[in-house]
């Protein structure tokens, strides 16, 4: 059961590790890690080198030394000096075994020091083509990236509240048209019958403009028609007759 647990947990973790990872610090971290790798390399090299270096001089000092010893020797026989004739071979013996040994060890470095070179050269390819890569795949990663943060601005606009919105405003805006082009119609209607009154009554005028033309022509006019009558309160005197007229005289 415990073990069962631990392998579920495992995996959880493993799972909420894999979701938190980001590409592109991961990748960058994978170059990095790479080109760091590159130095530690060359120390190796380097010391490879040094090693195939140095038995060179070596090797090179006891062909000296032998060279030396068989001078010596010679010299030592033509002196008569048999004993220091046979310690300087003796030595010389042991010098050429040391040459020998020190020629094998010189052959295996640079084996090694060819062997290393060559795999710095590699690890240095497949490091620029990995890097390449990585590179690329950061470029796909942050192109994914912009994606996402794209989806996710167009997915907060939420186009069904803004088409409702757009809507609303449409109603809104053909209403106040609606009542605008209502009130222009009212206002010109007023004034249509504003202005019908105006030529009713100027029609009206020149009727009685017309009329009180013809009636000056025929002589129909007010005060030739009707005796004009007192004005009220006062008292009219009576008309003297002809015969009280003439008895007077």
């Amino acid at each position: 059961m415990l073990r069962r647990f631990w392998i579920v947990l495992r995996a959880w973790l493993g799972s909420l590790l894999r979701r938190s990872e980001d590409p592109e610090v991961m990748l960058r971290q994978y170059i990095d890690d790479m080109r760091s790798r590159v130095p530690k390399l060359r120390a190796a090299v380097a010391e490879v080198l040094a090693t195939e270096y140095q038995l060179e001089q070596q090797a090179e000092r006891l062909r000296k030394q032998i060279a030396e010893y068989d001078q010596q020797i010679v010299a030592a026989l033509k002196l008569g000096y048999e004993e220091e004739a046979k310690v300087l071979i003796a030595a010389k013996a042991q010098a050429e075994e040391s040459l020998q040994d020190t020629l094998e060890q010189l052959a295996t470095a640079q084996r090694a020091s060819q062997q290393a070179k060559a795999a710095l050269q590699e690890y240095q390819r497949e490091m620029e083509g990995k890097i390449a890569e990585a590179k690329r795949l950061i470029g796909q990663a942050q192109l994914a990236r912009l994606q996402q943060e794209l989806a996710q601005a167009l997915a907060a606009f939420e186009v069904g509240d803004m088409s409702d919105v757009l809507e609303r405003m449409r109603e809104k805006v053909a209403e106040r048209t609606a009542r605008a082009q209502a009130r222009m119609e009212v206002a010109a209607s007023d004034v249509d019958a504003r202005l019908r009154e105006i030529r009713r009554a100027a029609i009206q005028m020149g009727v009685e403009e017309q009329l009180a033309e013809y009636k000056r022509r025929l002589g129909l006019t007010v005060s030739s028609q009707q005796p004009s009558l007192p004005a009220a309160g006062t008292r009219q005197l009576p008309h003297p007759k002809p015969s009280e007229t003439v008895q007077q005289e």
